[in-house]
């Protein structure tokens, strides 16, 4: 994406957080922070399980390995990542090489490279879990006059999801990255596969440790997806303690739905930078299509936010205390932000 692209949707989010901010009303929303006061400290401290459950799920990855990090090791890694993540936006994947290069002097450079794909899939797969969780419990408890259009679309997706699910287990099961090589015959796509060859070795490994992963520890598989999984039903709370500081009321089971079909709507338009936008104008509807006040997605939203930024510098501070080439790597990561 070119850079005026990518400065043309930055403007573009701005301009809907903007409208939507003029549109509920600044003295409104300072008043809503005012009433949520302490509850902002749960709220953030909140993600702390999230990570752990997932930084306990990547330690699982690792635990055939003699050398593995320790549980408060891998905590601290995948905090440290995830505020790269954020500081890298469109691809989100900042984080990754410096979860690498930390675990590398552990694993060596390839087996760490092999968890860090491994634990990433399985991040994407529980997403697509609590997706599907999502929509199922979006069509059982959006209101009866709900528009047919949104319930297509909500059916459509549900279909799509279970097609997703299938090729991740097909890929857990029986290893993808080799098949592709020697399927990319086609014209348009021969150069790329003429770039990857030289790497044939390396993805070849990837893609055993990943299906070693399925078949000898299978045990370990289902808890680290458990894990992750467990990790986005604790983050769905969030809305839950949110509505409930302004003093209104939301049942687990619709703020679980709401969250859902948000981090959809944000993956589908990944390309904004920062979700700025995105996010608030996907809460705003979605709390209106539950038959909800409208103006507490907008709150929900900022909340989440403020909640973003305590662990981007929670993250930012870890880097720092991190040493030599972790360090190294988070500085070349961040660098794609400029």
């Amino acid at each position: 994406m070119s850079r005026k692209w990518h400065a043309g949707l930055f403007v573009l989010g701005a301009a809907v957080f903007a409208y939507l901010v003029a549109r509920i009303g600044v003295v409104r929303l300072i008043a809503d922070a005012g009433r949520t006061g302490l509850m902002f400290v749960p709220i953030v401290l909140l993600y702390a399980l999230v990570y752990a459950c997932s930084a306990r799920a990547w330690q699982l990855t690792m635990a055939a390995d003699r050398r593995r990090p320790s549980f408060w090791r891998c905590y601290a890694v995948i905090i440290a990542g995830g505020a790269l993540n954020f500081l890298t936006p469109v691809i989100n994947a900042g984080g990754e090489p410096y979860r690498v290069a930390a675990m590398a002097p552990l694993l060596g450079r390839r087996r760490a490279a092999g968890s860090v794909i491994l634990h990433r899939m399985l991040h994407s797969f529980a997403y697509v879990l609590v997706w599907l969780t999502a929509v199922v419990l979006a069509l059982a408890l959006l209101p009866r006059d709900t528009p047919t259009a949104v319930l297509v679309v909500l059916g459509t997706a549900g279909g799509l999801l279970l097609g997703i699910i299938a090729l991740f287990m097909s890929v857990h099961r029986s290893g993808l990255l080799e098949r592709i090589l020697d399927g990319m015959r086609v014209p348009v796509v021969r150069r790329l596969a003429a770039l990857l060859e030289p790497r044939r070795t390396l993805l070849i490994e990837l893609d055993r440790q990943i299906t070693d992963f399925y078949h000898r520890h299978p045990r370990r598989f289902a808890r680290a997806m458990l894990l992750e999984y467990l990790s986005r039903c604790i983050f769905m709370l969030e809305l839950v303690l949110i509505v409930a500081s302004l003093g209104y009321r939301i049942t687990y089971f619709r703020a679980f739905a709401i969250g859902g079909l948000e981090a959809i709507a944000g993956n589908v338009l990944f390309f904004v930078p920062f979700e700025l936008g995105a996010r608030e104008g996907a809460f705003y509807l979605l709390f209106g299509l539950f038959g909800l006040d409208p103006r507490l997605g907008l709150y929900t939203s900022i909340v989440s936010r403020v909640r973003d930024f305590a662990w981007i510098a929670a993250g930012l501070l870890l880097i720092w205390a991190a040493p030599g080439a972790p360090a190294a790597s988070a500085a070349t990561a961040a660098s794609a932000v400029s």
